[in-house]
C-alpha cells in the first residue's frame, strides 16, 4: 500500500501560525527553518504554550514564515516584518493579550528557554487517521491546522482507524527521503482552541483521550535527508 504527500507544514516560531510550502530541504533536525524561534511574554518571561494556559491562547492567530535567515512575522498574514518591528508587535500584542518578544532559539543563559524542540525532527498525520476522527466526532471541525504536522499523508483507508501507528519502528520513503516512525504524538489541549476559521472545540480532545489513548499522528527521526515535495509517493519497508 502506497499513498502520497497532501501537504507540508512550517511553524518558523514555535506556537505562531505555520505555512503552507510546496517543497521542503529535510536535515537530520528536520524541515529548515522549522521551529528555530520562539516566542514569550515579555512583561514574565514564560514561554507560549497555547495547549496548557489560556493566556497565550490566541498565539496561533499570528503568522510566521522562514525568510531563509531567520524569521519574518505578521499580524494578519500579509504585512510582514522583522520579529522586532515594534509596529507589527504592538498590532500582536492587541491579538494576544500580552505583549511578545521573540527570540532565536540559540542557547541563552539565563534566558529559560528549553531546547528547539523535544519530541523529534518531524510529525507526520495521515488522510485516514483524520477521516478516522471525524466519524467518531462528527460535530467537529477535523482540520491539520489542529494538529500542527510537518506532513500530511494521504493514506486510504484500511482495518486501523489510525494507520500510522503501524509506521513505528518501519522506514518511511518520501522520494529520496527516508523516515523512521519513532512514537504516537500525546496530544494536549492546544488541539481545541479557536483558530482562524476553526472553532473552538473542547470535545474534541476527549474523544482522541476516549477513543485513541490521547494519541494522534506520530513523530519520525530523518534516517537520510533530502527535499520532500507535494505529491511525493510515500512507502513503507
Amino acid at each position: 500500500m502506497t499513498g502520497s504527500v497532501a501537504s507540508l507544514w512550517r511553524y518558523p516560531v514555535s506556537s505562531m501560525g505555520g505555512e503552507r510550502l510546496e517543497r521542503a530541504p529535510v536535515g537530520p533536525s528536520g524541515i529548515t527553518g522549522d521551529r528555530i524561534w520562539g516566542l514569550m511574554d515579555a512583561a514574565t518571561g514564560r514561554i507560549a504554550s497555547p495547549g496548557r494556559e489560556n493566556h497565550f491562547i490566541q498565539v496561533p492567530r499570528g503568522h510566521a514564515r522562514f525568510t531563509g535567515k531567520g524569521v519574518a512575522i505578521s499580524a494578519d498574514g500579509e504585512s510582514w516584518a522583522e520579529p522586532d518591528d515594534p509596529r507589527t508587535i504592538e498590532a500582536l500584542a492587541d491579538i494576544f493579550g500580552f505583549r511578545p518578544l521573540l527570540k532565536p532559539f540559540d542557547p541563552v543563559p539565563g534566558e529559560g528557554f528549553r531546547p528547539r524542540y523535544e519530541h523529534a525532527p518531524l510529525h507526520v498525520v495521515t488522510t485516514a487517521a483524520m477521516r478516522s476522527l471525524e466519524r467518531d466526532h462528527p460535530e467537529s471541525v477535523i482540520d491539520e491546522r489542529r494538529f500542527r504536522p510537518s506532513l500530511v499523508v494521504d493514506w486510504p483507508d484500511g482495518a486501523e482507524a489510525m494507520p500510522e501507528q503501524d509506521w513505528i519502528g518501519r522506514e518511511i520513503h518520501i522520494g529520496d527521503v527516508v523516515l523512521k516512525g519513532r512514537e504516537p504524538c500525546g496530544r494536549c489541549g492546544f488541539i481545541t482552541i479557536e483558530q482562524e476559521g476553526l472553532p473552538l472545540d473542547v470535545e474534541l480532545l476527549r474523544t482522541i483521550v476516549k477513543r485513541y489513548g490521547r494519541n494522534f499522528g506520530i513523530y519520525c527521526d530523518v534516517v537520510v535527508p533530502g527535499e520532500i515535495r507535494a505529491g511525493d509517493v510515500v512507502s513503507l519497508s
